[in-house]
């Protein structure tokens, strides 16, 4: 689980690395070892805190030290992470392996290698296949 959650993590980060192209650059707030007495230490000792950072909160969520609330949030990472790491596949595979055969949309004549890779793909897809992606990813939520 604990490398399940630090890919999750790279994978959200290569995500919006690849939509922007330049990656997400920044630094912390500076020193960590500097800040004992934060409340973001709540969590210190806690499945997913790495070194450098430690427990790396920069938003203070957890601030409060609610447990349930972390483990709740937690639960909500791991999910997260998942779908990123495979929408950076679903963004990679198709430029190394290649697209499918045929017709994504026989009815608009439109190929699958006629669709572009990356945020392009959004204008091809029909409507329909679009509501076709989105009720199953709902199914996928509720169930």
């Amino acid at each position: 689980l604990n490398s399940e959650l630090a890919n999750g993590r790279l994978a959200m980060m290569a995500v919006m690395g690849m939509f922007f192209q330049d990656g997400l650059t920044g630094s912390a707030w500076g020193d960590w070892a500097l800040y004992t007495d934060s409340p973001l230490r709540a969590f210190e000792g806690e499945l997913g805190v790495q070194a450098p950072l430690g427990f790396w909160d920069p938003l203070g969520l957890s601030a409060d030290g609610d447990l349930y609330s972390f483990k709740r949030r937690r639960s909500v990472e791991i999910k997260h992470g998942r779908i990123c790491m495979l929408a950076t596949m679903g963004y990679i595979t198709p430029e190394v392996a290649g697209k499918f055969p045929g017709y994504l949309s026989p009815s608009s004549k439109l190929l699958f290698a006629d669709v572009p890779n990356g945020l392009a793909a959004i204008s091809k897809v029909p409507f329909l296949g679009w509501s076709q992606i989105l009720a199953y990813a709902a199914f996928c939520e509720i169930s």
